[in-house]
């Protein structure tokens, strides 16, 4: 049998009482996981004015069809721009994202929203029937106007209001005040 140095003896036995030790500790400590926090929801204010948008859209659908004016064309394909943008500034919210990506419902302010992209559901009757949010639906080029100049007021209080802390404020105040501006431009030409 081969002699062991006392420096082996002592390195070998304080690397046993090391990892007897390691062990002991690891045994008794709790392990804690993380739980995964869903990020929080985008502002209701912008989930509302897409829905209110997607509502003002329909209308410029349905107009366009029944009068065939020949303004409304690139009227509605500005509704439709609107639409794109506000979609953009959304994608900026981790909560949109997701809410997208799992199929699942943005909960918004409204409820008449029942699509993942904030979209009222459509009405299946052509009457003037008022929607949640109190606006009546236009079936005239008059109606159409007040309901552009409703949202375009609307936006207007909305971009004034909005916090100036808000992490993303900087893109989406501009983008709502510039669509508010349009939208106001929309009504002029409708009146």
């Amino acid at each position: 049998m081969a002699e062991i140095s006392r420096r082996t003896l002592l390195s070998r036995t304080v690397l046993l009482a090391g990892l007897a030790a390691g062990a002991g500790l690891g045994l008794t400590k709790r392990v804690r996981h993380k739980v995964a926090v869903p990020p929080p929801a985008p502002p209701a204010a912008l989930t509302d004015a897409l829905a209110a948008q997607q509502r003002l859209l329909a209308d410029y659908d349905k107009i366009g069809f029944h009068y065939g004016w020949p303004a409304i064309p690139g009227l509605r394909s500005d509704v439709a721009a609107h639409g794109d943008a506000l979609r953009a500034l959304l994608e900026r919210y981790p909560g949109w994202r997701l809410a997208r990506a799992s199929g699942s419902s943005v909960p918004t302010g409204s409820a008449t929203h029942s699509g993942v992209d904030g979209s009222a559901a459509p009405s299946a009757t052509g009457s003037a029937a008022p929607s949640a949010t109190g606006s009546v639906k236009a079936t005239t080029i008059d109606q159409l106007a007040a309901a552009t100049a409703a949202n375009a007021r609307s936006l207007t209080k909305t971009s004034l209001a909005w916090p100036a802390d808000e992490q993303h404020a900087v893109e989406v105040v501009p983008v709502l005040a510039s669509i508010a501006a349009c939208l106001a431009s929309h009504a002029q030409v409708l009146s």
